[in-house]
């Protein structure tokens, strides 16, 4: 078996067994923590432990919702025993107004900071023919502190909104020189170290007549060099982009459309800028990206349109995300391989790799120079019949699949390195109540 995919599945493993425990046992009470996510449950907030090596665990936190026929799950790993590993996810799934059952999840891939050199606004890459214009790859290595806000429902002109957040707070990070062969996305020379202040995702959720609003807010504190550093390395004048894979599961014929094109980042068409895709299932609208909007120099209050990217798999070199900082783990392929027929509803032979995905896209911020920013994209979901799986023996295989995959491919950039040192976990309270919900939806936000 190639190494690329043997470390692929090494990564996999915690992403199977966080997702198994997820949707295979018996939903039980809320708590702090739990060995199960409460499904049967309208919303709930919580902790469920993921073995880890060495005989240790993390922790994953998770964010629930279900409401008429439809399912939230966010998820965020971290730990007590050392520092947390930056990884976060989430999906929804529900009936769509063709009659099909669908999911949908979001992973953030990379984060990349470019030279943007023909002034088009964002990442231009083609490894293929040996052009690119990032410059360095920004890995998340771990955080010193982990952060929750537990799902908090309140009324806002007679319609329940779902609020929740993580915040991970003093992030170490490595700046990789992008070059051959992997450019950075697998590890390779280091720049510079770096801090991150904190990476914040808060979300809130909200179901009208037969649509869905995820609004989402990205919140990335400043990026400092910290020694070793090499001579000349500078933030100043460079741009960041946010790699994110899509990976969309339904019962019947799902296409994807970027700016009202057809687009499949699978047959390599060339990138295309766009302000709003759509995930179609039968030739009916199922979901939409909504990106039409600015961000936010948070040091200065100044604005400037995101730009977003349909992004070919030839923009990512080959290889991609191998590499030492993506195989902290022993190696589980066998383990893997065996169990994906009964836990994931996949054969044994499954690729579980980020290239199945059919919609690969850049969220960048062109005028950045390490500064914080905040931005907040929005996801639509259209839904058919409200009719409601029976939680109690999970949601359908078909679903997990996707999630885990989806899963997989976040963890593949957040798992580097983790160090023994201890870390501090912020104080959590549990779920609130939803006669007790009277505060903002969104939970505290940090200082930028």
């Amino acid at each position: 078996m190639p190494l690329r995919r043997s470390r692929i599945f090494v990564v996999v493993l915690l992403s199977l067994v966080a997702f198994s425990t997820v949707f295979l046992q018996a939903p039980g009470l809320a708590k702090a923590q739990s060995s199960s996510i409460p499904l049967s449950q309208e919303y709930a907030s919580g902790d469920i432990q993921v073995p880890y090596y060495a005989g240790g665990t993390l922790l994953l936190w998770y964010s629930w919702i279900s409401i008429n026929g439809t399912h939230v799950m966010f998820l965020a790993l971290h730990s007590n025993q050392a520092d947390s590993p930056v990884f976060s996810f989430v999906g929804q799934a529900y009936n769509t107004s063709s009659g099909s059952r669908a999911f949908v999840g979001n992973a953030l891939l990379a984060m990349e900071v470019y030279n943007d050199t023909n002034n088009n606004g964002y990442l231009d890459a083609n490894y293929t023919s040996g052009t690119t214009e990032l410059r360095y790859a920004l890995i998340m290595n771990a955080s010193q502190t982990f952060t929750p806000y537990p799902v908090n429902k309140t009324l806002i002109n007679g319609t329940p909104h779902y609020g929740w957040g993580i915040t991970y707070g003093s992030i170490q990070a490595i700046l990789i020189n992008a070059t051959q062969p992997g450019y950075g996305y697998g590890g390779g020379m280091s720049a510079s170290y770096a801090m991150i202040d904190h990476v914040s995702m808060f979300y809130d959720y909200s179901v009208s007549g037969n649509t869905t609003f995820l609004k989402t807010s990205y919140q990335i504190g400043n990026v400092t060099l910290i020694p070793p550093r090499s001579p000349g390395v500078t933030l100043q004048g460079l741009s960041l982009s946010l790699l994110h894979a899509t990976l969309t599961l339904a019962s019947k014929q799902l296409t994807v459309e970027a700016g009202n094109a057809p687009y499949n980042s699978q047959t390599n068409q060339p990138a295309s800028s766009f302000n709003a895709a759509q995930v179609k299932v039968d030739d009916i609208v199922a979901y939409e990206f909504r990106f039409k909007d600015n961000y936010t120099l948070t040091n200065t209050l100044a604005t400037y349109p995101a730009v977003y990217v349909a992004s070919p798999i030839d923009s990512l070199p080959p290889g991609a995300f191998q590499g030492q900082y993506f195989a902290p783990l022993v190696s589980a392929e066998q383990y893997v391989g065996g169990q994906l027929p009964d836990i994931a509803g996949l054969p044994s032979s499954s690729n579980l790799d980020y290239s199945a995905t059919q919609f690969l896209y850049r969220i960048s911020y062109p005028v950045w120079s390490g500064q914080a920013l905040q931005h907040d994209p929005t996801y639509v979901a259209h839904l058919g019949g409200t009719s409601t799986p029976n939680l109690t023996q999970g949601l359908p295989t078909g679903i997990l699949a996707a999630a885990v995959v989806t899963g997989s491919l976040a963890l593949l950039v957040a798992i580097n390195g983790m160090r023994p040192a201890r870390k501090t976990v912020e104080p959590v309270t549990g779920p609130q109540d939803p006669d007790e919900a009277t505060g903002p939806h969104l939970g505290p936000e940090p200082n930028l």
